[in-house]
Parts: structure tokens; sequence; C-alpha cells
């Protein structure tokens, strides 16, 4: 007999024949090559065309401020920014330190750096594929279509356009879907010996694991405590909670020896476990800022093949039928929870757990929105698994040609939209928000200027003197930030100019820099958000030196 448990479906005898099945099958099996291959060509189309494409079509403004303390540390001045001379720990370190492996390769050069790291973020995605495919097959999922599941699954990550501009950001995004497909799927390969025995060893492999996932970004600390938690629960289902308990501890306790070292140099050098650039992210915003927000992102996530256009993020209709998914998902999760438990793997279920306490931190107590979508990211992959699993049950169910057509065209066109979305990513490849900042400092301010601005990733990257001054990256700036004090402390650090965004001039009318600043450019249509330049007026300078 013909194995049939890894193509989508087969024919029925109650349903479309072997002739119409197979043409569908090939059709089917047709878009998702396409779709697969052009995702691939988009992730590697920057090493391809190189030059503005490798710029700016792969590395946000926060992976700029990710790169410039990579290559810092490659250049033998340690986790720092502005040219070296203020230390910081506003990243996450497992993905700073393998991209400063390519700049100390290429010696400290901006631009043959960014071919390692573009590289890196496509191998990364092909291995976070693969992982999801290999986990699905093998743990994830149960029943015979787990291989079809897995290579839907796997699909569906790759080509989502939420996956490639989440994980070819130059940030640790990608990175950290990969180490939590690692660590689950780990803990389910062993979850049998772990019911059986101590097994020390592989407790202690583990949570060695589990810590690194840590480094690669600290909210997966919800990651270590829902793989935790699912494991107690199935230890007091299958009355080996004692055993269970000692597990978890040896796990928990390995994993914080693991992150110890990043946890010390927080605590030591900037007095708080959380990095700066999470403290200054969330000063002054309340509880509850971004749960409207948080619900939208959810809803890219959630799709997993669908983006949701800029203009209509606040718009009530969608924020509505947002809700009125999240709620849908609920009552179809409580309603099939039975069918759920015995379709996937506990990991599965510490997925889950963790996905939901990361949009509830995200939600309720985070402040800055913008950044939402890739917080959340970890909800794709297990969308991409639940979908995937969805499809492939109403692909293999008995019905007539309809039922049967029906999710083939569903998927389809989720594939379609998936191109023309991917499509788009590749057309804006050459354009960036921030790019008219580091032309009009290249054209018009020598290497040894310093320069300031709020968002300084981009620019402190291509101009080294750059003086941050939000305090996401500046231990320094957040302290004066948190007092009002920013216009002395731009003072204090001897900025000529500060340039950013056009809304930026309105700071030329205010007292603590209209006293010592003058506005110098104002061009709104220079560049996708305009362009605004404060000079230092010359007496401010004077006086400065005066007082020192």
């Amino acid at each position: 007999m013909n194995d049939t448990s890894t193509i989508p479906f087969r024919a029925s005898s109650k349903g479309l024949g072997v002739h119409e099945t197979s043409r569908v099958r090939t059709v089917f099996v047709a878009a998702g090559l396409v779709a697969i291959a052009f995702a691939l060509f988009v992730r590697v189309a920057p090493l391809i065309d190189g030059g503005a494409r490798l710029q700016r079509q792969c590395v946000t403004e926060d992976g700029y401020l990710m790169l410039t303390i990579a290559r810092n540390i490659a250049m033998g001045h340690g986790f720092s920014v502005m040219d070296g001379t203020v230390k910081t720990n506003g990243t996450q370190p497992l993905a700073t330190v393998l991209y400063a492996a390519g700049y100390r390769i290429w010696n400290g050069d901006k631009y043959l750096g960014l071919y390692w790291v573009v590289g890196v973020q496509v191998l990364i995605s092909l291995m976070t594929a693969g992982a999801i495919y290999c986990a699905t097959a093998t743990r994830f999922c149960k029943g015979k279509n787990a291989k079809s599941v897995a290579i839907l699954a796997a699909t569906l990550w790759f080509v989502s356009p939420t996956s490639i501009l989440h994980s070819q950001n130059s940030l640790e995004t990608g990175l950290c879907a990969l180490m939590i497909v690692l660590s689950i799927w780990l803990y389910d390969v062993w979850r049998d010996r772990f019911d059986q025995a101590l097994c020390l060893g592989h407790c202690i492999a583990l949570g060695a694991l589990l810590g690194v996932t840590f480094l690669a970004r600290i909210d997966n600390c919800f990651l270590i405590a829902a793989i935790l938690a699912v494991h107690l629960v199935r230890g007091a289902l299958r009355s080996r909670f004692k055993p269970a308990i000692a597990q978890s501890l040896i796990i928990g306790a390995t994993s914080v020896v693991i992150a110890t070292p990043w946890l010390w140099y927080n605590v030591s050098e900037f007095g708080h476990l959380v990095p700066v650039s999470g403290r200054a992210e969330m000063f002054g915003f309340g509880f509850g800022h971004n749960l409207i927000p948080s619900i939208v992102a959810l809803v890219e996530n959630v799709t997993v093949l669908l983006r949701v256009p800029g203009w209509a993020e606040s718009h009530p209709a969608l924020i509505l039928s947002a809700c009125a998914l999240i709620m849908a998902c609920v009552a179809m999760a409580c309603r099939y929870r039975q069918r759920l438990s015995e379709s996937y793997s506990p990991g599965v279920a510490a997925l889950a757990v963790f996905v939901i306490a990361l949009w509830g931190y995200y939600g309720l107590f985070f402040g800055m929105p913008t950044f939402l979508g890739r917080y959340l990211f970890p909800i794709v992959t297990l969308s991409a698994l639940i979908l995937a699993s969805v499809s492939v049950h109403f692909l293999e169910r008995d019905g007539g040609e309809r039922r049967r057509g029906l999710p083939v065209l569903v998927i389809g066109v989720a594939l379609i939209a998936c191109v023309a979305l991917n499509g788009r990513i590749f057309r804006q490849g050459k354009t960036h928000l921030h790019f008219q900042t580091v032309d009009w400092v290249a054209e018009n301010v020598q290497e040894s200027t310093w320069v300031g601005a709020i968002q300084t990733g981009t620019l402190g990257y291509y101009h080294d003197r750059t003086v941050n001054l939000d305090g996401k990256v500046n231990p320094e700036a957040f302290a004066y930030r948190k007092e009002k004090r920013i216009g002395e402390y731009v003072l204090l650090q001897n900025v000529e100019y500060i340039v950013d965004w056009a809304s930026i001039a309105k700071w030329a009318d205010w007292p603590e820099f209209s006293e010592n600043y003058e506005l110098f450019v104002d061009d709104e249509h220079r560049g996708p958000r305009g362009l605004a330049v404060l000079k230092r007026k010359h007496s401010a300078a004077a006086n400065l030196s005066d007082d020192l």
C-alpha cells in the first residue's frame, strides 16, 4: 500500500476522484513551493543585491542599536555605545555576541559585517523551520498525520510575512524563536524519562538549554516557568509529584546558573535586573496601556500569513473583530480541550502557557506599543502548528467535493496573499525610516563632532559619536530623562547637532533647548518621516567652557 501520511490529503470514495484529487494536490503543492521559494528569495535578496537593500531591508532601527554594541564588542570596547565611551546592557546578550563574531572576522567593517548578520539570520530561519518540522513530526503532534502537519506548519512559519519581518530584523527575534522550539522539543523528547526516574543529567542539560534560551531574550523566563509548571502538573497527574518537584528545582537552578553572569552584570553595573532598554521603554506608561495595541499585534501573529495595515490598527472595527477572534479561540479551546490534549504534546501545552503569559505581560505591564509585534512573535510558532493541524484535519475528512475544496481554496488564497505581502517587503526593501538622518550627518558633520538624537540606532551605527537621548541604550541619559533634565545632559555631552525626525523641531520651542539650540533644518519631506536639525548656539558652547 502507498504511504499517504506525508501528503496533505488523499482520494476518497465519497469525495473527489483519484485524478481530481491528484490535480488539486499538485496545484496545492506547487503553490506551497512557490511561496517557499519566494520567501527564501526575499530573505536572501539583501545578500545578493547588497548596497541599499543590505543596509535597509533587514536592519531595523533597534537592530542597528544591537549591531553597534556587537561591533564595539568586536573592537574591544565591551558592551558599549557612543564610540565605546558608555557601558550599556540595553541588548540581548546571546544574539549580540553571535553578531560580534562577524564584526571580529571583518575587523569591525560596518558594511561587510552586515553580510554576516543577514546571512546568520537566514541560516537561523532555515534551522527554525527545520526544527519545527522535526519536532512536530516526532513529538509535538500525535497521530498518523503528524508528518503532514509538520510540513505545513514549517511552511507556514517560513513563508509568513510576519516571520520574515521579525526574523530578519537584525535583532534577537529569530534566534529567540529557534531557541524556544529547541527547548520545548528537548523537553518532549525527555519527558517519558522524567516520568520514570530522576534523570539528573537530563535535568541539568535541559536547564542549561533553558538558561541559554533566557540569554536569547530575558522574557523567556516565562518559557522556563511554563515548562516547569506543565511538568509539575504532569507529575501530579501521574502520582509523581515529589520527583517532579526535585526535577523542576534542578532544571530551574541550572538555568539560573547559566543566566547568572548576565544578571550579575546588570545588577553590579546598572543596579537593576532588567536591562536599561526595557526600563526606558516602560517609563511613563501606566498599567494596561498596551491592552488594545496588543490585541492588534495578536491578530497578526495568530493569523500567521496576514498583516494589519498601519492605518487600520486603531480602527474600531478591527479591534472588535480581533476581540471576537480571541473569544472564539478561547471558546474553541474550552470546547475541544480533551481533543487538544490528545492531539498535542505537553511541550505544546507549555508553549501555549508561555504565549499567554507573554501577552499578559506586554499587554498589561509593558509600555512602548511599537514593538509588541516582535515581542509576541513566539505566537506565530504556536499558531502555525494549530493552523496546520486544523487544515490537515479538514483536508483528510471524508466528504463531498465542496467540503474538501473549501479548505484548499482558503489555503490557496492565503498563500497568494502571503506572496503579495512578501512582495511588498521586497519592493520596499531599499527604503528606511531613518536613513535621512544618516545621509544628512554624513554630508554635513565631521566624524569627530558629537551629535544627539532620540532614535540613535541607525545614526549611531554609521556615526560613532552619537549620543542616545531616550536612554534606551544609555543609562546616563535615562537617569536624566527620569528627572526631566535631558536638556542639561545634552549640554554636558557637548552635542553640536540634534538630528532626528521632523517632529523633533518642536524642541526648539522648549525652554531647556531654546536657550542653547536653534532650529537649523526643518524639512518635513526629506525621508519617510522628515528631518529636523537643531544646532548649538556658539554662546552656549562658550558659556559651558567657562563653567567647566
